[in-house]
């Protein structure tokens, strides 16, 4: 994948090149060089995706080659390490959480173009796509942080006020979108959550009703398993699976069916977050080397990506984002499994590597706010303020703009400047110290 190359080679260029340097400017032109840009790139001109990734790794080859960047000492790069796993504030689950967030806000809006291929593009009934691992895995990597999974102690009544606080402005957010869709006559698909129904109700309800399943990290595959099976079940035996694809809308349920169904898949998606978040956050990771959290990961992503193929090889149970279903769910979680590892993958690799004036100028600026992960650090500080403005943007661009009739190079000014918006916003916010919240 090209983001955590990016990210890598964002972090390598740090270390061997801009050494103490401490210009936001400086540090936000190479986020936007190295990280932002590619990763559009490689949206729009798929076919050159290989060639952008060998680009990125061969920077830190010529560092290397050049002597700004070397390999530290062994035994220093592993205590390092292990003191950065022991963090609160985890480095990789950072740099996922924040490309897959700048990923998903430059598709909503690159969908729109011409110039976005319709492979990666929302399927309408079967199959998966980008545009489909970013719906899932939106929702799975906000359990991931939540306080569910961060605090592990806390008692089912807190649970349920804190998912309660988190929920409200959701709802809100949810029932402005549906009105502002429905005075400016927006078009929206309405077999992707139903007539009325969103994603922001989706993240609401999926959130209460994850407060109230307690999941125990021993047992949380045999929970997320129970719980999709059984709707797999429904989906096969009851006829649930034609209703929601094939009824006429003809009540409220029914015109909403995709939205209020789907939130069953996805309490497996976030409870299995949750899960993983107990995982990497637990007390007992300060005794746990790398090399376990990294086999851990890839280890339950293969079984997951293994089940995924004897369910659709094997059963003949077709992967649907819009019905959510098991297949669905497990590809989500392996594919998330996969991201998280390719991003520690890049931590490890980077505490092992020290540029030619200072080897732990990459451990110092972590704890500043203008540091090797400024951009990734921003979006996850303000995620869902930035989604809503990505949203908003993406509306007020459709209604002004003729984006299904654009040309390549509009198209791509459009997007790209939208993105530097975006980015923009969100280290501002960052730099000032604000942190958007309505609870």
């Amino acid at each position: 994948s090209i983001a955590p190359i990016s990210v890598f080679a964002q972090q390598c260029i740090e270390l061997g090149l801009l050494g103490s340097q401490h210009s936001p400017a400086l540090y936000f032109l190479l986020n936007v060089i190295v990280i932002v840009l590619p990763l559009y790139t490689s949206f729009v001109l798929p076919q050159h995706a290989i060639t952008l990734q060998l680009i990125l790794l061969s920077i830190p080859c010529l560092l290397v080659v050049l002597g700004r960047l070397s390999i530290r000492n062994a035994s220093e790069s592993v205590k390092d390490l292990q003191v950065s796993l022991r963090e609160p504030r985890k480095a990789y689950v950072t740099s996922y959480r924040g490309t897959m967030m700048l990923a998903t806000c430059i598709a909503i809006l690159a969908v729109d173009f011409p110039s976005f291929p319709r492979r990666f593009a929302k399927t309408e009934t079967f199959g998966v796509s980008l545009m489909d691992a970013g719906v899932g895995s939106v929702l799975l990597t906000q359990a991931m942080v939540s306080p569910l999974a961060r605090k592990p102690t806390m008692s089912a009544v807190k649970r349920l006020r804190a998912a309660l606080l988190s929920a409200s402005p959701l709802l809100g957010i949810g029932c402005v979108r549906l009105l502002a869709c429905r005075a400016s006559d927006y078009h929206e698909h309405v077999s992707e959550y139903g007539v009325h129904w969103n994603f922001f109700f989706t993240l609401a309800f999926i959130s209460i009703f994850g407060s109230l399943v307690p999941v125990d990290e021993t047992l949380s595959a045999i929970s997320v398993l129970a719980i999709s099976s059984g709707y797999e079940l429904l989906l096969h035996r009851s006829g649930l699976q034609s209703y929601i694809l094939e009824a006429p809308r003809t009540s409220i349920f029914s015109a909403n069916r995709e939205g209020i169904m789907g939130c069953v898949g996805y309490t497996s998606l976030f409870l299995a977050g949750v899960a993983m978040g107990k995982r990497i956050f637990a007390e007992q990771r300060k005794e746990q080397s790398w090399q376990g959290l990294w086999a851990s990961l890839s280890a339950g992503s293969m079984a997951f990506a293994m089940l995924v193929e004897v369910l659709e090889l094997g059963m003949g149970l077709q992967t649907s984002r819009r019905l959510v279903n098991l297949s669905y769910v497990c590809w989500t979680i392996a594919y998330n499994g996969l991201m998280l590892c390719q991003f520690l993958t890049v931590e490890i690799l980077v505490h092992f590597l020290q540029g030619p004036k200072d080897g732990t100028i990459l451990k110092q600026r972590r704890m500043e706010k203008i540091s090797c992960q400024l951009l990734c650090d921003a979006l996850n500080r303000n995620l869902l303020a930035i989604f809503l403005l990505s949203n908003l943007l993406t509306g007020a661009v459709n209604l002004l703009l003729p984006t299904l009739h654009a040309s390549w190079l509009f198209g791509f000014s459009v997007v790209s400047s939208y993105s530097f918006i975006i980015s923009s916003v969100a280290i501002q916010l960052h730099m000032s110290n604000l942190t958007i919240k309505f609870w």
